[in-house]
């Protein structure tokens, strides 16, 4: 990433100063920042800063980057909680009933659905929601992210960015719910449970969808990630104040240490999101409790 942006063309100095800045303001301002150094040593820097917790100091606002990355996480981090709820809950929902119901009406209607709301791009979605309920009805706001301190106000800004980011993770999800649910419905335990006269959502639930959540356990977990490393689209559209929109803002004004402070937030984030995927796999599977 650090490479990255500085082959991006634009100079962050004329970026902040504007066209009719002369040279020598320029060249002096670039001086302040350092940028008038080699990239190999601008990269030794930041990774020497960045092993003292310090990620700089945004060039735009003049704030420590860590600053504006606290102010900002919040808002991505509910984003990222609600869409994963909205995709996880339905995305389980229909995968379930489609494979309960296979080569049933029902199971093409899922399949249906969940290949559409895969192929919906984000934005075009998120701008069809916010035209229907939020235009047309009035039901929810179109931007912001709700009143500091006010739940409410909150609660309802998120519920169209959510539904967004959520559609598309719940299809997926319940075509892999699907699959992995039809996988364990045909082996022995189950018809042997069946044969002993338990009742069907006891089956259902107890053996059959705990031991095909691992697979969508991944998905979940994966989905968790790159909703708080992915929401730039939604959060643009929906001019939320999170981390995506600090982002696309940095990226405009070639904002050299936020840009790198939020991709390292991001990528941290990630990881330790998939470990705790890991770590859910020790309760779910007792295989590997056994094998440790």
């Amino acid at each position: 990433m650090f490479f990255a942006i500085h082959i991006i063309p634009g100079d962050p100095a004329v970026a902040m100063l504007g066209a009719t800045a002369t040279q020598e303001e320029i060249e002096q301002f670039r001086q302040d920042l350092g940028l008038d150094r080699p990239l190999i040593v601008q990269l030794g820097i930041m990774v020497k800063e960045y092993a003292r917790g310090n990620l700089g100091t945004s060039i735009r606002t003049r704030k420590p980057v860590v600053e504006e990355i606290v102010l900002r996480y919040p808002y991505t981090a509910q984003l990222a909680v609600a869409g994963l709820f909205i995709a996880t809950v339905f995305g389980v929902i229909l995968g379930v009933a489609a494979a309960i119901r296979q080569n049933s009406w029902l199971d093409v209607l899922v399949l249906s659905i969940s290949t559409a709301g895969i192929a919906a791009p984000g934005f075009w979605l998120g701008l069809l929601l916010s035209i229907v309920f939020a235009v047309n009805l009035g039901w929810f706001p179109t931007v912001g992210g709700g009143s500091p301190g006010d739940w409410i106000s909150q609660l309802r800004a998120v519920v169209l960015p959510a539904v967004t980011l959520g559609i598309g993770g719940a299809a997926f999800i319940a075509r892999m719910t699907r699959s992995s649910m039809l996988d364990v419905l045909k082996e022995d335990y189950i018809r042997t449970a069946r044969a002993k006269g338990v009742g069907q959502w006891v089956v259902l639930f107890r053996h059959a969808l705990k031991n095909a959540a691992i697979p969508t356990v991944t998905i979940i977990g994966f989905y968790f990630g790159l909703f708080l490393g992915g929401t730039v689209i939604i959060e643009t559209v929906f001019a939320r104040p999170g981390l995506g929109k600090l982002l696309v803002d940095a990226l405009f004004t070639r904002d050299y240490p936020i840009i790198q402070g939020v991709t390292l937030i991001l990528a941290i984030s990630f990881v330790l999101v998939n470990l705790l995927t890991d770590l859910i796999y020790i309760v779910l599977d007792p295989r590997i409790r056994q094998a440790e």
